[in-house]
């Protein structure tokens, strides 16, 4: 027996952690400022993947609505000005405008006028497979003044020159291009 004593003996001296229990360390209390941060951070953190999920599922959305006014666009160019027009008024009309066509010749650069909540707005309409250009804007803008309105719009179904983009920014012209056209078509195809 004195061999299997000394073997125990032995392992619990060369190992004193087994031997001895050790003292529990006592968790750490949280301080109220220490609370107010993990709350901040954590609040931070959920707040920024919502964010994110909130921005890819606009992309997603944008992109639908970008194809979408592309085969939109595609179908509207088989028509010719005058019927663009006409489907333009008939667009806004179910958009809760009022609307006025001007004459087909000398319209002085607006091709519809647009009436909603006391707002008078020309309307120049484009119905273009490739870019429209500046002319398109100043046309607008002639109209806006020659009308009185008080807005311009462009309305298209190709797209913008960059200087078309340019000199309707700062002169405050809206322009609608073939993905915002699609976005309103849409939304009556969803009303039923």
């Amino acid at each position: 027996m004195p061999g299997l004593f000394s073997s125990i003996k032995q392992l619990f001296s060369e190992n004193p952690s087994k031997s001895s229990p050790q003292p529990v360390a006592s968790p750490k209390v949280e301080t109220n400022a220490e609370k107010a941060a993990r709350h901040r951070k954590d609040a931070f953190a959920f707040v920024e993947q919502k964010h994110r999920e909130a921005y890819y599922q606009q992309c997603k959305q944008d992109e639908w609505h970008r194809r979408y006014g592309q085969q939109k666009a595609a179908e509207l160019n088989q028509l010719s000005g005058a019927e663009f027009e006409v489907f333009l008024a008939g667009l806004f009309s179910k958009h809760d405008y009022q609307v006025e066509l001007t004459p087909t010749t000398g319209d002085y650069g607006a091709d519809l006028l647009l009436f909603k909540v006391g707002q008078r707005i020309a309307v120049q309409a484009k119905c273009y497979t490739g870019s429209v250009g500046v002319s398109a804007v100043q046309e607008a803008l002639a109209g806006m003044a020659y009308y009185q309105c008080h807005a311009a719009w462009v309305v298209t179904t190709g797209n913008f020159t960059t200087n078309a983009v340019e000199l309707a920014y700062k002169s405050n012209v809206k322009l609608v291009g073939r993905t915002e056209l699609g976005k309103l078509i849409k939304q009556l195809e969803d009303q039923g």
